[in-house]
This record gives C-alpha cells, sequence and structure tokens, in this order.
C-alpha cells in the first residue's frame, strides 16, 4: 500500500507540515509513504506540440512527450503511476493552485491513463485514489478555485478523490501550529486515503458531504451547459467532474444541483469522459489532417507577420 504525496509549496511550510500530518496517520496504518517538493525538479512546461495526442489518435501508439528523459517528469510520474494513493498538497496563489504545479500537470496528457488504454498499454490499468490539501491566508472568496483546479488533473489521472480540503487564513510559515483541529484534519486525509485504498471498488467521497454544489466530485463551481462535440449537452454542468443536470430547490427553498438520470454519460468519475475524450481529439484532429495544405498555405500570412517585441 504505497501512498506519494506531492507538494507544490515553500520548504517547511504549513502545505509542509499538513502533508506530513497525513502520512503519519498513513504509516501508522501500515501505508509506506513518500513525499516530493516540485520545487526539487526540473520540469519543462508543455510546448502544446502535440506529439503525444498525435501519436494515440492518428497512429494508435501508446503517447509519449517530447521532452521524455529530458527533464524529471519520468521519474516523479513513475512513483506516480505505482502509488496506490496520492496526496497533493497546494498553496492558493491568484485564486488558484500555485503554478509550478499546473506546469507539472500540463504535461499529464502523455500521462493519462484512459488514453494508454484505449491503446491497450496495460501498464495504466490499475486503480487509484486521491485527496487534496489547499492552503492560503486568505478566506474562501480569495483561493476559490483551488481544490477544483487540482480536482481536476486527479480526475483525468483515473484517480478517485476520496478527500479535499481547504485550510484557510494561514499565511505565514507554521501559522497551522497553532490550530490543532487543523492537523487532526490533515491527519484524517491520510486516514482516508489508507481506506480508499483498502476498499477502492465501494468507497465513494470520505470528505465533507457538505462541500461543494456538486454531490459527485464536491466541486463549489457550475457552468450553464454548451454543445458538446457529438451531442447537445446538458442545461448545468459540474466543469469539473462532467457530469450534468439543472438547479432545483429543496424542500426548504434552498438550490441544489441535481444530475439528471443520464446525467453521468459524459462523467469524469466512471471514465466515460475521459474515453469520450479520446475520440473528440481524434474527430478533430482528422479535420486538420485533412486540410493540412490548405492550413499551411494560410499559415504564411501570420509566420511572415513580425510584430514588435521586447529584447532582452
Amino acid at each position: 500500500m504505497k501512498i506519494l504525496a506531492v507538494i507544490a509549496g515553500r520548504k517547511n511550510g504549513n502545505g509542509e507540515i499538513l502533508t506530513k500530518a497525513a502520512l503519519m496517520r498513513a504509516e501508522e496504518l501500515g501505508a509506506e509513504v513518500k513525499m516530493i517538493n516540485l520545487h526539487d525538479y526540473t520540469i519543462k512546461p508543455c510546448s502544446g506540440c502535440e506529439s503525444c495526442t498525435v501519436k494515440f489518435t492518428q497512429k494508435g501508439e501508446a503517447p509519449e512527450c517530447v521532452y521524455k528523459n529530458k527533464d524529471d517528469m519520468d521519474l516523479i510520474m513513475k512513483e506516480w503511476l505505482a502509488a496506490d494513493g496520492i496526496l497533493v498538497t497546494v498553496p492558493a496563489y491568484s485564486f488558484m493552485s500555485a503554478g509550478i504545479y499546473r506546469v507539472f500537470t500540463d504535461r499529464f496528457l502523455a500521462y493519462e491513463p484512459n488514453f494508454h488504454k484505449q491503446v491497450g498499454n496495460q501498464a495504466f490499468f490499475r486503480h487509484r485514489v486521491g485527496a487534496i490539501i489547499g492552503n492560503g491566508g486568505s478566506t474562501h472568496s480569495w483561493m476559490s478555485l483551488t481544490l477544483e483546479s487540482v480536482n481536476i488533473t486527479l480526475l483525468s489521472q483515473d484517480i478517485k478523490v476520496v478527500d479535499q480540503v481547504m485550510v484557510n487564513r494561514a499565511p505565514r510559515p507554521g501559522q497551522v501550529l497553532l490550530d490543532e483541529d487543523l492537523l487532526n484534519r490533515a491527519a484524517h486525509v491520510g486516514e482516508n486515503l489508507v481506506i480508499g485504498i483498502k476498499n477502492y471498488e465501494n468507497v465513494t467521497f470520505l470528505g465533507d458531504e457538505k462541500l461543494g454544489w456538486c454531490p459527485n466530485c464536491h466541486s463549489n463551481v457550475l457552468s450553464l451547459g454548451e454543445p458538446l462535440w457529438n451531442e447537445a449537452g446538458f442545461i448545468i454542468e459540474c466543469p469539473i467532474c462532467h457530469c450534468g443536470g439543472d438547479l432545483e430547490k429543496d424542500e426548504n427553498g434552498k438550490w441544489k444541483f441535481v444530475i439528471e438520470q443520464d446525467g453521468h454519460r459524459k462523467s469524469m468519475l466512471n471514465g466515460n469522459g475521459a474515453k469520450d475524450h479520446f475520440f473528440e481529439i481524434q474527430d478533430t484532429m482528422k479535420k486538420y489532417f485533412d486540410n493540412i495544405g490548405i492550413i499551411e498555405k494560410k499559415c504564411k500570412k501570420y509566420t511572415d507577420y513580425k510584430p514588435a517585441t521586447i529584447k532582452k
């Protein structure tokens, strides 16, 4: 039973303290734990070349990044993919997870399990659970997309998120140590990871059931539905787990998000959404390759245009 913790915050900061509280509890329950801080590694930003998506949609081959063996991404992902549980701890910067974590997850496409499954790569047929700890110096309104921005990256990795918690109003290193309840809550995250690993098939969300609008992923954001690539879509959609439904009032007159009968058909929680996205990318890429001559001819106007820039 292996758990990997990935931290995107400062050394010896609140996030690291909370992470260690979770790992200590997980270790007490028999887990083998490892912890890394992304600041200790070199991760090149995704260049957007899409060579990984071309490989699996056009050639039927397992996706692979052009930066393979050129930075530390493979080193981290080897441990990530071997773990039974993943704990991600991120500070909130500009309302969402720190940029270093987003640089890391921008490279996920080449390692996305659901895409590897479509081309029969057996190494990626693995069940994992995850948990999230967010932390920051203000109230939720100033960290409003932190949990959601991490949650969606774990769902794309076919990881079932069993717990998530946001620690507010603790800006300075070690400030969380003033609140024993926060440390106990972090320890409970580690405990829930172990429970999730041991009971993967039946486990559901073990965190605060009142967290967020969505009854599935507990995201606190919703979006108006828009047409999807192959259907009309939903009236209201959870932009994190991609379930769809509508808003209804409960018996107390309060609004709630109710998922429609077939509202899980694009869900990231059951694999339907990621599989559908595989075929969406394939369909979209076909249009490009069918019209590559036209595109190249029209591109000249824009490649020849050289606006002023900032000189170093």
